[in-house]
């Protein structure tokens, strides 16, 4: 086969035929790998003959005027649509609001037709010459934090499962959350920043990572606040059928989750629960919700429960059919006969889920409601996953929308010199264009549909993704574009019809101009105060976009205490130290972190010795709550001093990640004298304009 064809083909595709390391060297893709990603976009190219017939394919596609049924544009921005130049045309146009009129296409200078501006956002309807198009039509921008609180503002972080709470079994859920918020909203806090939701896997416990999920389409039914939906006699009851209150007890006392045992509980318990609303008398109102929730289920909702069922089954059989494309034939398609019959066996199983669905559901809006209720302007942050399991949910019920032997990740950086492989995969970019983009409207409205605000994990992605073949190394692999324009527009209408803030986690190797574009669509960017440096030292706070969002730490890094003491590298060894180890150049740093405090007036005097933290916690809140960012956000474990990690990356067992439990009710945690100076520092730093 020739590589130039190959390479012809790869490049009109969006494939990216080179790459650069850490050191800037330029690095070539190699032509296992161009072949690997094009058969995964439908693209096949065995051959010279197959590579011909898909460059035809796409040469067709972009020329085809009845392909496109779907665009997208923005406010004031005329609109070209596909169809035959040379003619004026009279169409008929249903806004998104109900609102009707005709107008007439006129042409443009290249003899184009062209549909005059809205002025309206929203999914409108364009009727012309036989044929309807949906035009998305987005305002200039998200909606940014500044819209929501008039000025910057400050928030808290937390990782749900690490809120305790009473009754929790071992895993935080929506109730700590409510109360947590709460408290923060009572200090001035305008949001809270929490974890992904999103659906893991009921039968396979061990997957408990919230940033691989099965679905983001779902929720996480360990979150879910029994005591929000249901009676608390019915709660009470099932735990003492259950004879579980001791071992509950026992899990909630734990410093670290174990996701097993606890899981156990929690399912047990909301399978009595469920039992119980289904011999129930119909008339109470919790009940006749869930059966109109049931009733009036999607398909993919429908689906989702309908996998989890067929998960739990089939791991009964096979220890490896966590994954659905080891499941017997007739199950993995979600189409077919085999299917139909499973849900008919198990209809109350699969309504369990639903009810799983429901319940959380519930939780989450009383979870956003209390928050805003206690004087919140944004609320939840939610955060979006960059993927999902290629043996979830989701890629099981949309199979053609997901890119099949492929999974996302990073080329080399200085953070990870062999680059890494997530594990997870994502929507196919031709197919997003042929399904209208649904799978990501989906996808963004679930995320949205109870929240203030979205959090877009590695949102570069929006821009272009490293895709490795399976089974290939991470080096291996080769940037794949997106069609960013279109997502982008989505975002912005997306957040305008939720009133939703979107920040973008934008950190790591950026496209270039990436933040520029960021900026332009109204997502505020991350700004790290470990990562703010320069050739001099930390920047100073002046420096600082103001259009970003201020952290001291993320869920990938150790807090602020633990970084001072050194917790996360292995023992010093004995003797003199080199300047290449890492016990020297966190002394280094910390000696730069110190200058960069005192350069800012906040602190005097010698740095503290590595194991006083508190004094470099305390200087780092007020640092960040000093820049000029729209948003400060303050996560748990810097408010309380702890030396955690939340996510080693590049670890699966060989650390405690996402078990680390805060310790205290999370009603009170934000009562300790450390949690309350730390929050005062952002407050009084960060006033609020009321009225906003």
């Amino acid at each position: 086969m020739s590589d130039d064809i190959l390479a012809a083909l790869a490049s009109k595709a969006g494939l990216s035929l080179t790459w650069r390391d850490q050191k800037g060297a330029e690095e070539r893709v190699p032509p296992d790998t161009l072949r690997a990603v094009l058969t995964a976009l439908a693209l096949p190219c065995a051959n010279d003959n197959d590579v011909r017939e898909s460059l035809a394919s796409l040469e067709i596609g972009a020329k085809d005027l009845g392909a496109t049924r779907f665009l997208t544009t923005r406010v004031g921005e005329p609109v070209r649509l596909p169809l035959a130049r040379g003619s004026e045309h009279s169409v008929e146009i249903e806004l998104e609001s109900g609102a009707t009129f005709s107008t007439s296409i006129t042409l443009g200078n290249d003899g184009a037709p062209m549909l005059p501006p809205f002025s309206e956002p929203g999914y409108h309807r364009v009727r012309a010459d036989g044929t309807e198009f949906t035009i998305a039509v987005a305002p200039a921008r998200c909606i940014t934090i500044a819209d929501r609180t008039g000025a910057p503002a400050w928030a808290l972080a937390a990782q749900i499962y690490s809120l305790k709470r009473k009754g929790d079994a071992g895993i935080g859920d929506f109730g700590a959350v409510a109360s947590f918020g709460r408290r923060a909203a009572e200090s001035g806090a305008d949001a809270l920043a929490i974890s992904p939701v999103h659906a893991l896997f009921a039968a396979f416990p061990e997957s408990y990572s919230p940033y691989s999920p099965s679905s983001r389409l779902f929720y996480n039914p360990l979150y879910a606040d029994l005591s929000h939906a249901m009676p608390r006699k019915w709660i009470a009851q099932a735990i003492e059928d259950e004879g579980c209150a001791a071992e509950m007890e026992r899990l909630e006392s734990l410093p670290l989750i174990d996701w097993r045992a606890s899981t156990s509980i929690k399912y047990a318990l909301m399978h009595r629960l469920h039992a119980r609303m289904l011999r129930s008398d119909t008339s109470d109102a919790a009940i006749a919700d869930f059966a109109a929730f049931r009733s009036q289920a999607s398909s993919l909702l429908r689906l989702h429960a309908t996998y989890e069922a067929i998960q739990a089954y089939e791991l009964n059989r096979n220890a490896n059919a966590r994954d659905w494309r080891n499941w017997l034939g007739d199950l993995r398609d979600p189409d077919g006969g085999g299917v139909r019959a499973f849900a008919s066996e198990h209809a109350d199983e699969i309504s369990f889920h639903m009810f799983l669905q429901w319940l959380s559901g519930k939780s989450c809006s009383a979870a956003q409601s209390a928050c805003r209720d206690a004087g919140m302007r944004i609320g939840l942050i939610a955060d979006l996953a960059i993927g999902m399991d290629g043996g979830g949910s989701h890629a099981w019920s949309r199979q053609s929308d997901i890119l099949q032997g492929l999974t996302i990740g990073a080329p080399p950086d200085y953070y990870s010199a062999t680059g890494q492989d997530w594990a997870l995969t994502t929507f196919s970019p031709r197919a997003l264009e042929t399904e209208s983009y649904a799978p990501f409207i989906d996808t963004l409205r679930a995320s949205m549909r109870h929240a203030g605000g979205l959090r877009i994990d590695h949102v570069m992605g929006m821009n272009r993704l490293w895709l490795i073949p399976t089974g290939a190394k991470p080096t291996e692999g080769c940037y794949v574009s997106f069609p960013s324009e279109n997502l982008f527009r989505l975002m912005a209408l997306e957040s305008w019809r939720h009133k939703a803030v979107v920040i973008g986690e934008d950190l790591g190797t950026l496209p270039w101009g990436f933040r520029e574009q960021l900026l332009s669509h109204g997502v505020a960017g991350l700004r790290v105060l470990r990562f703010e440096r320069d050739q001099h030292g930390f920047r100073g706070v002046g420096s600082w976009d103001a259009s970003a969002v201020a952290l001291t730490m993320t869920h990938d890094l150790i807090s602020t205490s633990g970084w001072w003491k050194g917790a996360d590298l292995d023992p010093a060894p004995e003797g003199i130290l080199q300047d290449d180890n890492p016990h020297s150049i966190r002394a280094w740093d910390r000696g730069l972190l110190w200058a960069a405090f005192q350069n800012e007036g906040l602190v005097e005097g010698e740095r503290p010795a590595p194991e006083n933290a508190a004094p470099v916690v305390d200087a780092a809140v007020r640092f960040i709550a000093r820049t000029a960012c729209e948003l400060k956000v303050l996560t748990a474990e810097d408010a309380l001093g702890v030396d955690d990690q939340p996510n080693v990356p590049g670890t699966i067992t060989e650390k405690p990640n996402w078990r680390h439990r805060l310790q205290g009710d999370a009603a009170d945690l934000l009562n300790r004298e450390d949690a309350v100076r730390r929050m005062n520092y952002l407050a009084e730093a960060n006033p609020r304009v009321e009225g906003a």
